[in-house]
């Protein structure tokens, strides 16, 4: 009585904190029995598997983990689809710390190089996948677009816990028919959340670990309610940690929230939501010479130097509140003829902010002189300095829709056609915003109110735009089965059309008030595999994929201190890629395996640029031409072998080229002129040739041990190949053990996870790349300057102790 007395007060006080928490029910390799998991992720065609495939055995139990039988330990699943897929499952995910991200948890696969901006997964850091960046990539959580619909960014901190993250799906090569993605030139990265279970109960964990971390976690679930076929989870959480190095902490409030309602004829509908509340003290990420000279030192000031100090902490931080939902529901007209539709909706508010010392008499608008009086005294007095609040900000809108008819045609044909609109809205603007001249706090880090004004009233925005997207995406696709079901060919088509419109309200002299970039690609795909058995198949896929154009590039940028344009804004072409791939496959009762080739072309390339402005952390497309991608693939693990271990084993080899000169501005004579930088035949940025991982899982059904190490080569950080980072590996460990059922505590477990156990420190990925770091003589002769990389660090030796039950 006292125990059930002490966990209700707990769950209570956690609950009124601001908590999140969720159920892990035990992982079992076929999930969840409602297909809505399935029906609300976009559609990927599965040859059909061979007579006699082994099914999987699963133990299991009540808790944040379970014992199962999955390959590599949930790091590899069986694939039957024709293209590459790269799956990571429940039981992998159940395994690592609970603060793990989405990001995070792809670093053991073959074709992800996946740079951390901290150890918890409370900042986003950044993925490349066989050299194209994760711009180039769609994120879908249960088939909705979580992309940034400006500049295809994807922000890995925002989205779904750790507790509530069934499978991670990678699709390196292509993004499937249905999928509603402007920016897959990269391919797809395809989230399920667990779907909720058909018995009432729940899971509480507590975690702590170091640089003071604390996280709370408390996962609901109602069970099925009575004969209505509904049923619904509700997970709630909260994560604080100082940052590793330099001042400041993060502190984050998540809310996952999702509802199946089943159907007796096999119809399904249901709503997943998820809310996310977090403010991020920000990292400094050090330039070459930064690194060079203070190393892991290089932070923003920890302490105050007057109104100069634009580094002070306070004034460089990351507020942002983002909620997503989805409504998927499948409609089972009869036993030839189905619909599904997806409708979702996104909104996102917050900012990056930054600093920056004004003076009264230099303040400019839009390329033109305005007198403004930063200090509030009433006047202008030149020379008068003020320290001001330079935030980013933004708030986006995006709702849309996704409809799909299937009908079987006879036993070979299954037909496919659909829709998929949206229409977003993305606000974004710069004000200038008051800080205490005597503390360095700002007034209002969300850049709302408390603003410096003009003498007519309106905020002092240096940067304000509209930017308004429509999107139409019709498909149409067959998947057929021959012989017995051992030959499976897709054929897919879509057309994407997408308008872009940006209205710009500070636009000074030769600028632009609106600009429009309308786009329409055909994109046909198909896929072909070939089952010689249960263990055997080959597989061959093509297909295209594109990138709009971020939206920040349609427009002109000038400064908020000369009346110079600092950017000069123009319609880009968008990027287009064909790839091919052709691969094998091995599924045995033990041994799992697979190989693929891939071949890539690139027109257009575009490159995503980070750049700080004002202090402020921005990104900037560049288009660098064309690029060849080609390489090779590698995944092998094990069911259970000698005493419950289960290895893995992953490499890539990429040579990723640039194939032409890409075209800059350099010094002839003292002129600027339009030149090239000669980079025909260069490596592109962040394309380790070689990266291979090793992974090995010891679970007896209570003591589980794992290990895993990844290697990656070494990566350039200038499209000139001047500048590089070495090669490095990463490492990590977790221990756990589950006890017996005490009570109403089903399966209360304690678990200790520890990344980068040798404390290295090193250079280990390129936060902003450059044209060249020495300078070099372009194609026309002129002079194009040197500049300075900036860097992500590899974080620091980690551990992080979490202690969960079911009940």
């Amino acid at each position: 009585m006292v125990i059930r007395l002490r966990l209700s007060v707990l769950l209570a006080s956690t609950a009124i904190a601001g908590l999140t928490g969720t159920t892990a029910r035990a992982q079992t390799t076929s999930v969840a029995s409602s297909a809505t998991t399935a029906a609300s992720t976009p559609a990927v065609s599965q040859a059909a598997p061979a007579q006699g495939e082994p099914k999987a055995e699963v133990v299991n139990v009540t808790g944040r983990t379970a014992l199962t039988r999955s390959p590599g330990a949930g790091l590899m699943r069986v694939e039957t689809a024709p293209k590459a897929i790269q799956t990571i499952t429940r039981d992998f995910i159940s395994k690592q710390s609970p603060t793990t991200n989405i990001q995070q948890i792809l670093k053991m696969l073959p074709s992800a190089n996946v740079m951390d901006q901290d150890s918890f997964g409370l900042y986003s850091g950044s993925t490349m996948v066989r050299g194209l960046d994760q711009t180039n990539i769609g994120w879908t959580l249960d088939g909705m677009p979580l992309n940034d619909i400006g500049g295809g960014q994807f922000y890995s901190n925002e989205v779904l816990e750790a507790e509530d993250l069934e499978t991670v799906s990678l699709l390196p090569g292509s993004v499937n028919l249905d999928s509603p993605i402007v920016s897959g030139a990269g391919g797809l990265v395809a989230a399920t959340m667990s779907n909720p279970s058909h018995k009432m109960g729940g899971l509480m964990d507590i975690s702590f670990g170091s640089f003071d971390m604390t996280r709370q976690f408390l996962k609901l679930n109602s069970g099925d309610i009575g004969n209505s076929g509904v049923r619904f989870m509700f997970a709630f959480s909260h994560t604080k940690a100082n940052n590793y190095r330099g001042p400041g902490l993060s502190e984050k409030f998540h809310y996952d929230f999702k509802l199946v309602k089943d159907f007796e004829n096999g119809s399904h509908t249901g709503l997943t939501v998820s809310y996310n509340d977090q403010v991020n003290d920000s990292f400094l990420n050090p330039s070459l010479s930064q690194y060079r000279k203070t190393g892991y030192s290089t932070n923003y000031d920890a302490d105050y130097g007057g109104v100069k100090d634009t580094g002070y902490y306070k004034l460089h931080v990351n507020p942002f509140r983002n909620v997503v939902a989805i409504l998927p529901t499948h409609i089972v007209v009869n036993s030839r003829l189905s619909i599904d539709d997806s409708a979702y909706f996104w909104h996102g508010i917050g900012n990056g902010t930054g600093a920056t010392t004004l003076t009264e008499g230099k303040t400019y608008y839009g390329g033109t002189y305005v007198p403004i009086d930063l200090t509030g005294d009433g006047k202008v007095t030149s020379g008068a300095t003020y320290l001001a609040l330079t935030p980013s900000n933004q708030e986006q809108f995006r709702p849309g829709n996704t409809i799909k008819v299937n009908y079987q045609l006879g036993s070979h044909h299954h037909l496919t056609a659909g829709w998929w609109y949206e229409y977003s809205n993305l606000l974004q603007y710069s004000p200038v915003g008051m800080v205490n001249q005597t503390t360095g706090e700002p007034d209002n880090i969300w850049g709302t109110r408390a603003l410096i004004k003009m003498p007519n009233g309106q905020p002092y925005n240096y940067r304000d735009f509209l930017s308004l997207a429509q999107v139409n995406m019709l498909f149409i696709g067959d998947s057929m089965d021959y012989f017995d079901r051992k030959l499976h060919i897709d054929l897919g088509f879509k057309e994407a059309m997408m308008t872009r419109r940006v209205y710009n309200y500070v636009y000074g002299p030769g600028g632009t008030y609106n600009r429009n970039l309308h786009v329409a690609e055909p994109l046909p795909q198909i896929g072909i595999a070939w089952n010689f058995n249960r263990h055997h198949q080959i597989f061959v896929d093509g297909a295209t994929n594109f990138k709009v154009p971020s939206n920040t590039s349609l427009v002109d940028y000038y400064s908020n201190t000369s009346a110079a344009r600092v950017q000069r804004g123009g319609a880009s072409t968008p990027q287009y890629s064909i790839s091919e791939e052709i691969g094998y496959r091995y599924t045995g009762d033990t041994v799992i395996g697979s190989v693929s080739f891939f071949n890539y072309n690139m027109t257009n390339r575009l490159l995503t640029l980070n750049q700080y402005e004002n202090g402020t952390s921005y990104s900037q497309t560049v288009n660098a031409g064309g690029q060849t991608s080609r390489g090779v693939d590698v995944q092998v693990s094990t069911r259970p072998i000698l005493y419950h271990l289960r290895p893995y084993a992953s490499f890539e080899y990429l040579s990723a080229k640039i194939d032409n000169n890409i075209g800059t501005t350099s010094t002839l004579n003292g002129a600027t002129i339009s030149d090239y930088l000669p980079t025909k035949g260069k490596s592109q940025i962040n394309s380790p040739k070689v990266m291979a991982a090793l992974g090995l899982d010891y679970d007896d059904g209570h003591l589980f041990v794992g290990a895993q190490i990844k290697y990656v080569g070494k990566q350039y950080a200038t499209l000139m190949n001047d500048s590089s980072i070495p090669n490095y590996i990463t490492d990590a460990v977790n221990i756990g053990y589950r006890f017996g059922s005490l009570g109403f505590l089903k399966s209360p477990q304690v678990q200790l996870n520890m990344t980068n156990l040798t404390n290295a420190k090193f250079r280990s990925g390129i936060y902003t790349f450059q044209n060249t770091l020495n300078g070099v003589t372009g194609v026309r002769g002129g002079a194009i300057a040197g500049a300075q990389p900036v860097y992500y660090l590899q974080t620091p030796f980690t551990a992080v102790v979490t202690v969960s039950t079911g009940f």
